[in-house]
C-alpha cells in the first residue's frame, strides 16, 4: 500500500495517481504536518508536489524535515517523488532528494509530470512506480553515491 502526501495544488494529480496505484491512502501535506500520527506505519511513500518557482514548497520541505526526519524509516521499502510542473521541475526534485538523504531515506523514483497530464501519461508514471526501478533526478550523482554508501533500501 502507498501512502501519498501531496500539496494542495496537486490534489487532482495525486488522486488520479492514487487511483492507478490501487491500494493507497492520500494525505494533504498540511494534515501530515499537523497530525503525523495519522500517517501510521508506511512501507511505501509517495510525495506529490508542485514546484514553487524553481524550488520545493515550504510545507513539503517541513514535512520531510520534521516528519520524515523523526520517523523510524527502517521499514520504508520504496519512496517516490513527483513534481507537477510545467515545463520543468527546476531544482525541486533535487531538493527533495537532498532533504530526504538528511532524513535517512531517498526516493527510488523522481519524476516530473505536467499539470495537464493525459491519462496515458499518468498510466506510464504509475507503471514506473510499480516497477520499482531506481530513477533519480538528472544530474544528481551525490544522491546516488549516498544511497550506495548508506545501503538505503529500494524495492526490486
Amino acid at each position: 500500500m502507498f501512502t501519498i502526501v501531496y500539496t494542495d495544488k496537486c490534489a487532482k494529480t495525486a488522486k488520479e495517481l492514487s487511483d492507478r496505484l490501487e491500494e493507497s491512502v492520500l494525505f494533504p501535506v498540511e494534515e501530515a504536518l499537523s497530525s503525523p500520527e495519522n500517517l501510521g506505519d508506511f512501507d511505501n511513500l509517495g510525495l506529490v508536489f508542485h514546484n514553487d518557482g524553481k524550488s520545493l514548497p515550504l510545507p513539503m520541505q517541513d514535512f520531510i524535515r520534521r516528519v520524515l526526519g523523526n520517523c523510524d524509516l527502517k521499514g520504508l521499502d520504496y519512496m517516490f517523488s513527483v513534481c507537477v510542473c510545467d515545463p520543468k521541475p527546476g531544482h525541486a526534485l533535487k531538493i527533495v532528494e537532498k532533504l530526504c538523504a538528511k532524513a535517512g531515506c531517498a526516493p527510488s523514483l523522481s519524476e516530473s509530470v505536467s499539470p495537464d497530464a493525459t491519462s496515458s501519461d499518468l498510466d506510464s508514471l504509475a507503471s514506473l512506480i510499480k516497477a520499482g526501478d531506481i530513477r533519480l533526478a538528472k544530474g544528481n550523482i551525490g544522491t546516488t553515491f549516498f544511497m550506495l554508501t548508506h545501503g538505503i533500501k529500494t524495492r526490486g
